[in-house]
């Protein structure tokens, strides 16, 4: 009897027993089925593992924002030294202002200029013809 009783507790948590095979096969295939979508997921996750030697590792947002504002400044200086290099003709500094005192100032000197050249104009005397003749 103690010899039966202990059969029967080692049958009974095992899945030997007539009795317990049904629900010891269904326990099997879960913990198998677990066992493999654990593997399943191991094998597809890259966490905690090193970049590959041949395959460059992904670079960080960081980095890519950094890379991008560095991009536009050059942009930025590339852009301004086209526009000095390709610059049209044309009035460089000169303002609408400096340009009409130019045309005023250049207007006085060329009046003054005619008054100077009328004062040393030599005018024969007021009847001159007279006398010679």
């Amino acid at each position: 009897a103690w010899l039966d009783i202990r059969i029967a507790q080692r049958y009974s948590s095992c899945c030997f027993s007539p009795i317990h095979r049904k629900n010891c096969t269904a326990t099997m295939i879960r913990s198998i089925l677990a066992i493999a979508i654990f593997a399943a997921l191991a094998l597809s996750t890259q966490a905690f593992v090193s970049a590959p030697v041949g395959k460059p590792a992904l670079v960080s947002t960081t980095s890519l924002m950094a890379s991008r504002v560095n991009a536009k400044i050059e942009k930025r200086k590339r852009n301004r030294e086209n526009m000095r290099k390709f610059k049209k003709g044309g009035r460089r500094g000169t303002s609408r202002k400096k340009m009409m005192r130019k045309m005023q100032s250049s207007a006085a000197r060329q009046i003054e200029n005619e008054f100077i050249a009328k004062c040393f104009m030599t005018v024969p005397p007021p009847n001159s013809d007279d006398e010679k003749a």
